[in-house]
C-alpha cells in the first residue's frame, strides 16, 4: 500500500511527506506549545511549527501529499491530533496552502488485534479501498518493475449532483447510513453522510464513463450496499444528454 501510494505522488507530481501516526505523539503533528509574553502583560499559548510542516509551507504552490501510514494502529489522542489536520486543513493557526492533500494507510481491523476502526468523522472523508494480495507472479513483477498505476482515463464533464440529489431523493436511507455499517460490525461500510455524496460527486467525473470505475469509486466513497443500488440507479434511469 505504502510502495503504490509514493509511486501515485511520484507520477502526478505530488511532493510527498510521510508521517507515521504508531509511532508520534499529537504534539509531533501540531507543534509543542510553549508560552511567550504578549503586548497586554501576562502570557500568551503559542505552539512551535512542527518539522514536517516547513516543508510544505515553503513551497504553498506546489502539490503535496501528506501521507499518514498505518493509521489506525495510532493512539486515540494521536488519531483526533490527525482528524483536526484533515478536517480543519490547518496546524493551529498556521492554515496549510490549498494545494495540499492527505491520504491514509491502515490494517484490516480482523486481521491486527491492534488495529481500530476510524471514527466517522474521519472515516466519510476518505475514499476507502480495500487492498488485495497480490499473486506472487505480480508481486515479482512489481519488485522488479516498481509499482506502476495504470493512466487515469479521460475526464468527462457531466454534472452528476442532479443524478445523485435524484437517487437520494428515490433511496434516502442511503443519505446517512452510519448505523447501517455499525451493525454489520464495520464502521467504515456505513460512510453515505451528505459530505461523502458531495466528495463522489466530485470524483464521478474522473470515472471517464467506465461503470466498473464508477462503481468502484461509489464504493470506496459511500460504501459498497450505497455503490450498488447507486449503479443500478444510474443504469436504468433515462438522463438526456444536455449536448444533445
Amino acid at each position: 500500500k505504502s510502495s503504490a501510494v509514493r509511486c501515485w505522488a511520484g507520477e502526478r507530481g505530488y511532493a510527498l511527506t510521510e508521517l507515521k501516526p504508531p509511532v508520534l505523539d499529537p504534539t509531533d503533528l501540531l507543534g509543542l506549545p510553549y508560552q511567550r509574553q504578549s503586548e497586554r502583560g501576562g502570557f500568551d499559548t503559542w505552539y512551535a511549527q512542527p518539522d514536517w510542516l516547513y516543508g510544505i509551507l515553503a513551497a504553498p504552490d506546489k502539490k503535496h501529499l501528506v501521507f499518514l501510514d498505518e493509521l489506525n494502529l495510532a493512539a486515540r489522542s494521536v488519531t483526533h491530533a490527525c482528524l483536526r489536520l484533515v478536517l480543519d486543513r490547518a496546524v493551529h493557526a498556521a492554515p496549510l496552502p490549498p494545494g495540499v492533500r492527505f491520504a491514509a494507510a491502515g490494517i484490516d481491523p480482523a486481521q491486527a488485534p491492534t488495529a481500530r476502526e476510524l471514527p466517522a468523522p474521519m472515516a466519510n472523508r476518505f475514499a476507502h479501498i480495500e487492498w488485495k494480495c497480490l499473486r506472487a507472479s505480480e508481486l515479482v513483477g512489481a519488485i522488479l518493475a516498481g509499482w506502476p498505476l495504470p493512466p487515469p482515463p479521460p475526464q468527462s464533464d457531466k454534472d452528476w449532483a442532479p443524478i445523485a440529489a435524484a437517487f437520494l431523493d428515490a433511496r434516502p436511507m442511503f443519505m446517512n447510513d452510519y448505523e447501517t455499517g455499525r451493525r454489520q460490525g464495520r464502521a467504515a461500510e456505513g460512510r453515505g453522510f451528505p459530505r461523502a455524496w458531495s466528495s463522489l460527486c466530485r470524483a464521478l467525473p474522473y470515472a471517464g464513463g467506465d461503470a466498473d470505475l464508477l462503481r468502484a469509486l461509489a464504493a470506496a466513497i459511500v460504501g459498497r450496499a450505497a455503490a450498488a443500488e447507486f449503479a443500478a440507479f444510474v443504469r436504468s434511469a433515462d438522463f438526456p444528454d444536455p449536448k444533445t
